[in-house]
């Protein structure tokens, strides 16, 4: 694919994801019961915004070498979206949404779009899993921070991490490990299709020459 091409739908898609957000956090602003640090303290919000600052990183930065590091942060970016996309799926698609298109973008549209960047431009260098694994720290990150501020507060952005709901906290630990043992093997896969893409791009590159 053209790079022009590529950094067109990077920018389009950051720009759909900022929308969608905003607009959401525009739309609770001022109403009754409405936190701000609520709507920012759900996984959803947090992966979409990195998605989004990464896309647009991609977006501006054009074709060229790119760093390790880069493409790790890139990598983590469609780990984080696609844990999204499908928690939401399997645990919370049933549950009625107040702006549908909106939700469309952040849960469904951009992981799928993540997914095809990560295909159409693989990273350049071999990503070893033992650094891909790195990508588990901001999710037990923001589970440490979830369920410590949730004893605070009394609030919890998904059921499956509100004691009170799930049945104590061991229940919480033991769907929490689940989730972890999902996303381990969505890293594995992520880092073997970006590997393997890779290599097949470096051959193809190299019949051309």
């Amino acid at each position: 694919m053209p790079a022009a091409a590529i950094r067109s739908y990077r920018a389009i898609g950051a720009g759909a994801i900022l929308t969608a957000v905003i607009y959401q956090l525009a739309k609770g602003l001022g109403g009754r019961g409405w936190s701000t640090t609520d709507y920012f303290s759900y996984f959803t919000i947090l992966s979409n915004l990195f998605a989004a600052g990464i896309l647009l990183a991609g977006a501006l930065r054009g074709p060229g070498p790119r760093s390790r590091t880069t493409d790790l942060l890139r990598g983590a970016a469609v780990m984080y979206m696609l844990t999204t996309g499908i928690v939401f799926e399997v645990l919370l698609s049933g549950h009625k949404e107040s702006t549908p298109w909106a939700n469309a973008i952040i849960h469904q549209i951009m992981p799928l779009v993540m997914i095809a960047d990560w295909a159409i431009d693989p990273p350049q260098t071999e990503l070893p899993l033992r650094k891909t694994l790195l990508w588990l720290s901001f999710p037990l990150l923001y589970i440490a921070y979830t369920v410590t501020r949730g004893a605070i507060v009394n609030w919890y952005p998904y059921f499956f991490v509100n004691p009170h709901h799930a049945g104590g906290y061991l229940a919480v630990l033991g769907g929490v490990l689940a989730i972890g043992v999902g996303m381990i093997a969505l890293i594995g896969l992520i880092t073997w299709m970006g590997n393997r893409r890779r290599q097949t791009r470096a051959v193809s590159q190299a019949a051309v020459a």
